[in-house]
Order: C-alpha cells, then structure tokens, then sequence
C-alpha cells in the first residue's frame, strides 16, 4: 500500500525542510515507540531513559492520557500536530487550548470510529476547560520529563539530516531532494510515493508541502488525515553513524542543569520554554542563561514582551562538543 502525493510545478517551487525538530511530531512519534512491540535499536538508549524516569516518578496518568489520542496503531487526530510556529511547543499547546469545539469532535470522532469513548474523550470532544487542561498537562509532563532530557540528541539528528538534503538541493534541486528522503519513499514525477498503512492520494494543487524530518519517526513516513490542511510529511530523518556522545563532558564543565539549557538552546526559544524543556521554573531557567549570556554562550533579545535565548558560535561549538569551553562558568 502507498500514499501518493501528487506535484505540480508549482508545489516543486514551494516545498520547506524545517528547521528544527517539530516537538509535537516527535511527541506524537515517540508515543508510537513506547508502544511498538519491537522499537528501533536506534531508540534503545531512549527508551532507558524512560524506564530510568518511570522508576522515580509517575508519570503512568499522562502517558495513558496520551495514549489514548495517539495508539500503538491507526490514527490520530490532526490537532495534535498543528503547522510549525517560531515559538516552538507554546505556540503549539495554545493552538490545542483554542481549536474551536467542532473541530475536536470531528476528528476525534473520525479517528475511534465505532469505539466506545472514555467520559474523558467525550469532554474533550466537547471543548470542555477542564479537558483541555489535562490535556495540555500531560503534554507538559510528558515532555519535560521525557524528551526535553533528550533533546540535545533530538535536535543533533534532525539537524544532520537537513543539513545533508540541504546538500542535495544545491547539487540537483528539488527532485534530487524528493529522490532522497528515506528508502521508504520513491520520487516517480511527478508523484511522490511512500509507503503507508493504506492507499490514498494527496494532491498538492500548488499549496506546496512541508517535509518534516523526525528522530522517532522509523520505517514508514506520517501525514496528516485532512486532506484540506497545509500538507507535510514527516519522515525518518537519517543517522549518521560512528561518531561518539560529544556531550559526555558538558555536565562537568558546566553543570547538569546548565549544560542541559545550552543544549536545549540548540534551537531558539523563549525563557518559558526553555524552563519547560529542562524541567525547572521560569526563574531559574533565566538565572542559567543570564550564566551562558556572561560567558558569550548564548544572546539574548527581547520580542515583544518574551526573551528568545540562542546559541553564539561559540556555544554552539560548545554544545557540540568541539571546544574546551575555557571561557565558561561552572557551576
């Protein structure tokens, strides 16, 4: 069975690689992990760290919760995955606190069919507050307790994996990136063909797409249900193999916390997500980049009323694990 995604020349013009990872896919992709009766080995170590986390907390209420959007097989409902936004995560959990009621109730209703909605499902269905909330909760938790620790490793590979299609586009355009996504997918012009749980065709009518390469994704690429969407295609960004953790010594230089910060500045964001991709409050988060601003690790420009936090060269190369860093404070 094969999703065909039909181009015009057009849609050949406007097709965008994002730019960072897409944190609401890859939630929504390493849910599937967590549920796949054979994970990829490329996930193992992941995986550990989420037996390592469900030791110390409880963190079973919001995986269930998710779970229960996102099964081990089928589908799932589109506003999970809202368009890319430059604020990241916020922007995201804000789209799903606002998608208006009717839209919620139609495509939960689509994805579980004739099954049996929990009380819970049937609130949510109805744009109740409260469901919403505990929603937007587990995503949170979720997150912060399992994926943000990771994504320094989330962000390298999406980054390795754009940088090197990028390199396609230079050399042969936007066939030769399409002929070399994933060995899942095939460009056969002027359709895109990938491998898929069932046959469908999408077609572009000169609207473009957006690719979205994923370090959970594996085997077979992910689209969206509605048809009448922005389309996107998220797909098994590649790995690059034989280069060691060049993160191992981060901790000692920096501090735990700090160096997760810097890593999880890979991408720009504001002070909030910040303290929600490491784990701690707002004020802290501020205090640890006010530490990696002084020693020229990072910049910090105010937008509007937020703060947006990103690497210099230097902490970039820091991040990385190409420097010493002997211009930074420990603690």
């Amino acid at each position: 069975m094969a999703l065909r995604i039909h181009f015009t020349a057009d849609d050949l013009a406007r097709i965008t690689v994002t730019t960072r990872p897409d944190l609401m896919w890859e939630m929504v992709n390493s849910l599937h992990t967590l549920q796949a009766r054979q994970p990829a080995s490329e996930h193992a170590p992941w995986l550990r760290h989420v037996r390592k986390r469900l030791a110390r907390s409880d963190l079973r209420g919001p995986i269930r919760l998710l779970t229960t959007l996102v099964p081990a097989r089928g589908d799932f409902p589109d506003f999970l995955t809202p368009p890319p936004h430059r604020d990241g995560m916020e922007a995201a959990r804000d789209f799903m606190l606002t998608t208006p009621a009717a839209r919620l109730r139609t495509e939960l209703s689509a994805c579980f069919g004739q099954r049996t909605p929990s009380s819970w499902l049937r609130q949510l269905a109805e744009g109740d507050r409260a469901a919403r909330q505990e929603l937007d909760g587990a995503i949170v938790t979720y997150f912060r307790e399992l994926l943000a620790p990771q994504l320094h490793v989330i962000d390298d590979v999406v980054h390795t994996d754009r940088a090197h299609h990028s390199r396609d586009v230079l050399e042969g355009g936007a066939e030769r990136l399409l002929s070399t996504l994933s060995p899942s997918i095939r460009w056969e012009p002027p359709t895109l063909v990938a491998d898929y749980p069932r046959s469908g065709d999408l077609h572009l009518r000169g609207r473009g797409i957006s690719l979205v390469p994923s370090f959970f994704c594996t085997g077979r690429p992910v689209t969206l249900i509605d048809p009448d969407l922005p389309p996107v295609l998220v797909y098994p960004a590649s790995r690059s193999s034989g280069v060691g953790d060049p993160h191992r010594g981060l901790p000692e230089l920096l501090g735990r916390t700090r160096a997760m910060a810097l890593r999880a500045l890979a991408s720009p964001c504001a002070t909030g997500e910040l303290a929600l991709r490491i784990g701690v409050s707002i004020g802290t988060a501020s205090k640890h980049a006010s530490v990696l601003r002084r020693a020229r690790l990072i910049t910090s420009t105010r937008r509007g009323g937020e703060v947006v936090h990103a690497l210099t060269p230097l902490g970039r190369e820091v991040a990385q694990g190409r420097r010493g860093g002997s211009s930074c404070c420990g603690g």
